[in-house]
């Protein structure tokens, strides 16, 4: 492979562990991967892409939030994802010629490791590592339909909370760490609806409010059942 001349040398190969069709690789071909990866920050509010730019790297975070969002012809952004440390961002990278249909902007100041397309692409060339990306894109799929079904839902308080749910399982954590601007532009809601309906989930007992932009949920099954309720 021929590489970039700044290569990540910091994080030990860890930052191909967190990717889940490249964890186990063997020695050699991590050590091809890693040779051709580029450690960099960006700083809050900086882009990572922009709406129509080619897509033509792998970004795994090791820490920050990136949000994917583009905008309506009425100017309302619509948020697509929310990514953070662990999570890898390689939407459109085995599309030919693709470009992005959205912007990644940083939430909160991002460590990342960047992977370029071609190297990425000689990667899965290997049987075994194709075989784990369709097991991958297959996980994305099912994802993407359960994103579909979430916004189907015409109940605000149910459509909020299957959002957390999806938030907290997809974070590991029985706290959901975001705006409330953030949320209501995830979920097609607007910030003050998402609001009231937060409190309606804390009179019910299922969540707590932490910090200035945490969201506890107490009550994980109750939690279940007013987004089924309403589904």
């Amino acid at each position: 492979m021929q590489c970039a001349s700044r290569q990540c040398q910091s994080c030990g190969g860890l930052c191909v562990e967190k990717v889940g069709f490249l964890a186990g690789l063997p020695a050699a071909q991590r050590q091809k991967l890693l040779s051709c990866a580029v450690r960099e920050t960006f700083k809050k509010g900086a882009a990572l892409f922009r709406e129509d730019d080619p897509v033509d790297a792998l970004f795994i975070l090791h820490s920050g939030k990136v949000k994917l969002s583009a905008f309506d012809s009425d100017g309302r952004e619509q948020i697509i994802g929310i990514f953070s440390g662990g999570d890898v961002i390689w939407e459109g990278m085995l599309t030919e010629e693709s470009r992005y249909p959205y912007s990644g902007i940083c939430l909160a100041d991002v460590d990342l490791c960047r992977i370029r397309r071609q190297d990425f692409e000689q990667l899965v060339q290997d049987p075994m590592i194709a075989l784990r990306v369709i097991g991958f894109l297959s996980q994305k799929l099912h994802d993407a339909n359960a994103r579909g079904r979430l916004l189907a839902t015409s109940d605000p308080l149910s459509r909020l909370a299957g959002f957390l749910l999806n938030r907290s399982r997809h974070a590991a954590s029985d706290t959901v760490n975001l705006r409330l601007e953030d949320i209501a532009a995830s979920i097609s809601l607007r910030p003050e609806t998402v609001s009231r309906k937060l409190r309606e989930l804390e009179r019910m007992r299922l969540t707590r409010r932490v910090g200035q932009s945490g969201i506890r949920i107490m009550d994980a099954d109750g939690v279940r059942a007013v987004f089924e309720g309403g589904s």
